[in-house]
């Protein structure tokens, strides 16, 4: 089980949606308090999927494993939308971040769909701790992740007010 933190400053809409399952896995919505406001039970490797209109706070995006579901080594796609009442739908991004190979040696490449627009990348690792922070600078990214140790990895892309989590292998 994965808990992935977020913060919103102002109250409105958000969506949560988990895709590129490799089993079948399901997904909450959590509050700050632990509360459950929101749950994604799709069968097999269908998309999940939660939209919610929450107060401004702190809350979670739980990714777990229905029956113990669960892969080293094929990752799946956590994101979670910001928007607002006065924040058009047309503007939230639709595709998702992508990251190849995976399984990866040396370089981690990294599409990011639509405008690029004061996003930044962070390499995170098991502990929580931030390993590489940069500046999204285009829609493809590299990062040099040939001196890391070897083991699984968060790789956290804000773009546009767009939160995407990912996790890679590096071998």
């Amino acid at each position: 089980m994965h808990n992935y933190k977020f913060v919103i400053t102002t109250g409105g809409t958000i969506t949560a949606t988990l895709g590129t399952l490799p089993g079948d896995y399901d997904l909450k919505l959590l509050n700050s308090a632990g509360t459950q406001v929101g749950i994604s039970q799709n069968g097999g490797t269908t998309s999940e999927s939660i939209s919610y209109t929450p107060a401004a706070g702190t809350y979670y995006a739980q990714v777990y494993g229905y029956n113990g579901a669960n892969s080293a080594t094929t990752c799946y796609t956590l994101k979670v939308q910001l928007g607002t009442a006065t924040k058009p739908v047309t503007e939230l991004v639709t595709d998702a971040v992508k990251i190849y190979p995976n399984p990866v040696i040396d370089v981690l490449n990294i599409s990011i769909p639509g405008k690029v627009n004061n996003g930044t990348i962070k390499v995170v690792d098991a502990r929580g701790v931030v390993i590489t922070d940069q500046k999204v600078t285009n829609n493809l990214q590299h990062i040099n992740v040939s001196k890391l140790a070897k083991g699984v990895y968060l790789l956290k892309v804000n773009n546009n007010g767009t939160d995407s989590i990912l996790k890679f292998v590096k071998q």
